[in-house]
């Protein structure tokens, strides 16, 4: 038998579903509150409930400016057998024109889904293609502990997934007495937020089995055992003179699958994998080592200047580590060469405006003391800490998105921790960082700018 430290969840279904209506936001929500969504079966599409979360707030804004376009008088749909439609003014109707892929635990009897989270539009689907899925609700004994064998699911597009953990009562955190447990839980919990950052790029892996005083290894290649619904993608590589099959973690099964191997930082590659040679974002790397973290304050400030000068968006977040990450948002515009170049002459107006306290000699030794101003984060293949990843360091900082005015006296890289991220993010209410992902700057005009800012200088 397995021992008792194995632990069998239930798996989650991903379907595609048409959205066919939402309803209004409640409180301080903006945008909507859920969307109506159905399916296609027998050539009638029917209703099949609500996914009311999932979106990051600027998800919101944007997906109910598409959604008001479509607004019509009556359903597009016909209630499930033996229910009915929602009513009243709280619910509003739409064409179906949009197609989304949606989680769900199972379609009850009254052929509803159950606790079921939006996951991503699905532009490449046509609306008239989406069927519904087979009605794969819970048999009896289909909590028991025992892991079973998952039968694959028929529907097309659908995939059953179990995530097996194991010894999720061992201790990571010593000092803290965090176990893995306490690590899946919160990367579980933190999903909607990480996972548009993690969405379509290589995923690298650091594992600690024995937590963060054992040893630990980096891992690039997915091994032979992962679930085939797990998806990988091969990146050749000089060094090798082979493919290695780097993770991709694009939805919840695959990222507590990944944190269930050990997995405690998440690094990431910063660009995508239907283009691997333009990145998303321009990283500017305040690194301090020995120097005091109020310098590395002062040159984020100064880097915040020096991007409003030139008209550049600019975005940060601490390392989780010792520094802060300064990310430019480049709408894929650039080759990873422009974009080192482009960060050598950020580091360097930084560097000559602090250079009592800043520097961008690589040399540890040759740094005296000052913070290393780091522009070679920016070339193919190097990695980043994605936002909300935990760091293997006592407390179990996080590396956190942040906003311009919390770069103060009061900020430090272990003001947030697995124990309280989530609390953070759910009373701000937005990601301040995420549009870095989306943002397509006028970079022709920052350039100008930028130069003529050198020759000045």
């Amino acid at each position: 038998g397995r021992s008792g430290d194995w632990l069998k969840i239930r798996a989650d279904r991903i379907d595609d579903f048409v959205v066919v209506g939402f309803t209004k936001p409640k409180g301080a929500r903006g945008g909507f509150g859920s969307l109506h969504v159905g399916a296609y079966k027998d050539g009638k599409l029917i209703y099949c409930g609500r996914a009311g979360s999932g979106f990051t707030g600027d998800q919101l804004e944007e997906i109910s400016a598409q959604l008001q376009a479509l607004v019509r008088p009556t359903p597009p749909c016909e209630p499930p057998p033996g229910g009915a439609l929602p009513k009243g003014p709280d619910h509003l109707w739409v064409e179906p024109k949009l197609v989304c892929d949606v989680r769900y635990k199972e379609i009850t009897k009254d052929g509803l889904l159950r606790q079921s989270v939006f996951v991503r539009f699905r532009d490449d689907k046509k609306p008239e293609d989406v069927v519904m899925p087979g009605n794969w609700s819970r048999e009896s004994g289909a909590g028991d502990s025992e892991p079973k064998v998952s039968p694959r699911l028929q529907t097309p597009g659908s995939q059953l997934r179990d995530v097996k953990f194991s010894n999720l009562d061992k201790i990571f955190w010593p000092e803290e007495k965090y176990t893995k447990g306490d690590l899946i839980e919160f990367y579980r919990s933190m999903a909607p937020w990480l996972l548009p950052y993690l969405q379509d790029r290589p995923v690298v892996l650091t594992r600690y089995p024995d937590g963060i005083n054992g040893k630990s290894f980096y891992q690039k290649d997915a091994p032979g055992f992962v679930p085939d619904w797990i998806q990988t993608i091969p990146i050749w590589s000089e060094d090798t003179q082979r493919d290695i099959q780097y993770f991709v973690a694009n939805d919840v099964e695959t990222l507590v699958y990944l944190v269930n191997l050990g997995t405690i930082p998440l690094h990431i590659w910063m660009s995508r994998i239907d283009d691997l040679t333009r990145p998303d974002w321009c990283l500017i790397d305040l690194d301090p080592k020995d120097a005091p973290f109020e310098h590395v304050i002062t040159l984020a400030k100064t880097m915040r200047k020096v991007c409003e000068q030139v008209e550049m968006p600019a975005f940060i977040k601490t390392t989780g580590k010792s520094g802060l990450h300064i990310m430019l948002p480049l709408g894929r515009q650039m080759s990873y060469q422009q974009c080192l170049q482009f960060a050598m002459l950020f580091a360097r107006l930084v560097t000559d405006r602090h250079p009592d306290i800043a520097t961008t000699q690589r040399t540890i030794s040759k740094r005296e003391g000052k913070v290393y101003v780091d522009a070679f984060q920016n070339r193919a293949g190097q990695l980043m800490v994605s936002a909300y990843s935990v760091r293997p360091s006592p407390g179990a900082p996080v590396s956190m998105p942040i906003e311009w005015d919390e770069v103060n006296g009061k900020l430090h890289n272990s003001n947030w921790t697995i124990a309280n991220a989530l609390k953070r993010m759910q009373k701000l209410g937005h990601d301040p960082v995420v549009k870095v992902l989306e943002t397509k700057p006028k970079l022709m005009g920052v350039l100008e700018r930028l130069n003529k800012l050198i020759g000045e200088d």
